[in-house]
């Protein structure tokens, strides 16, 4: 009996995405085999994750990498670092800010409310700018003062019409002496999109490990070296791990990892950057999509369509079918069927994402389907 059936959790077939309520990503047994590596043997961790952190600098072109877990932390810990740095005085007394440069600026059109709240965690300060279409460089440029500690800037498959884009706010950045933080959480395919904004000059760019097949609770932050070293100064091992104990504990000691997750994380790193996407993943995912489209093809409460059009490219790690139903109570009870079933179907929104699929999960859905819409 496993562990799902022994306390009654049901299980889940993730035709939706690498979502941290379904539990993020699917590790490999060479992920896996890591975690058992790791879990024979204690280490150093402050030297583990200063290696790793080297690691992650050399795959990703980056000055300096730093581990957290998961990206909204390392955005609450990069917004720590600028506001704060390495000074030990400033370090005891976080989350109070006053007197330090705690302002963050945030373009209103490129706020993600679930996430941006991370860089307030420890006592920063938004700043909005614009409005929820459209801000301008005077706009982004008035609102920096002596208490700016960083400029925010959400990263996107698709550039949002209207915002200020990266290339100006780093321009701006610059101009002022202003760290860019960057969330690019899931800018992990095109594989470019681990290398990319630093390249362009943004200081601090935080990554999540789900987003490149890794532990859900990994991710790390790549960027400017001292800033990078001030990020590490605040993490669960602290400034104390460095033999310079000031008293108290980083604000982010609660966000500790285990060595076993760090391990895999490295290894899912590796993998991404080398992987053949298009044979492992996306050939895989189209094979899945397209039987799920030939078997419901004589349902006529439902139309599926190819996701992107034509199955042209994989988008922000969507790739499979739209569905467009009869109706919008016929797509609403579809959806409630589906994850009410044992085990349970998830889907996003109205689309089968085929890319995190297990090969014969897709029976399982057409299957499915077949029962709810024939």
């Amino acid at each position: 009996m496993g562990v799902y059936d022994e306390i009654g959790a049901k299980r889940v077939i993730n035709a939706s995405f690498p979502v941290t309520v379904l539990g993020g990503s699917r590790l490999t047994k060479e992920m896996l085999d890591a975690m058992v590596e790791a879990n024979e043997s204690y280490v150093d961790f402050w030297d583990f994750m200063a290696k790793a952190g080297k690691f992650i600098a050399e795959i990703t072109g980056a000055e300096a990498a730093c581990v957290t877990p998961g990206a909204f932390s390392a955005l609450s810990l990069s917004v720590v670092a600028c506001m704060a740095g390495k000074d030990p005085e400033k370090i005891k007394i976080l989350p109070e800010t006053t007197g330090m440069k705690n302002e963050i600026v945030v373009q209103r059109c490129l706020r993600s409310p679930i996430y941006d709240r991370s860089m307030t965690v420890f006592g920063g300060k938004y700043v909005f700018v614009g409005n929820e279409s459209v801000c301008s460089p005077k706009e982004l440029e008035a609102a920096i003062n002596e208490k700016t500690a960083a400029i925010h800037y959400l990263a996107s498959d698709r550039p949002r019409e209207g915002a200020v884009r990266i290339e100006e706010v780093v321009k701006i950045g610059k101009k002022h002496g202003i760290p860019i933080v960057v969330d690019a959480a899931g800018q992990t395919y095109p594989i470019d999109g681990l290398r990319k904004y630093t390249a362009m000059g943004a200081d601090l760019v935080c990554y999540s490990s789900k987003y490149f097949g890794g532990p859900n609770s990994a991710g790390f932050v790549i960027g400017r070296k001292d800033l990078v070293e001030a990020v590490s100064l605040h993490t669960f091992l602290g400034i104390e791990s460095q033999g310079r104990v000031i008293g108290a504990y980083s604000v982010g000691r609660g966000y500790k990892m285990d060595r076993q997750t760090v391990a895999a994380m490295l290894v899912a790193l590796k993998r991404w950057m080398t992987m053949d996407h298009e044979k492992e993943r996306i050939q895989p995912a189209l094979r899945r999509a397209r039987y799920i489209m030939d078997e419901c093809a004589g349902l006529s409460k439902v139309k599926m369509n190819a996701y992107p059009e034509n199955f042209a490219f994989v988008s922000g790690h969507v790739f499979g079918i739209q569905f467009t139903f009869q109706n919008e109570k016929t797509g609403e009870e579809t959806i409630r069927k589906l994850r009410e079933g044992d085990p349970a179907i998830w889907i996003r929104g109205n689309i089968i994402n085929t890319l995190f699929l297990k090969d014969g999960e897709e029976k399982i859905i057409v299957k499915r389907l077949k029962e709810i819409l024939s």
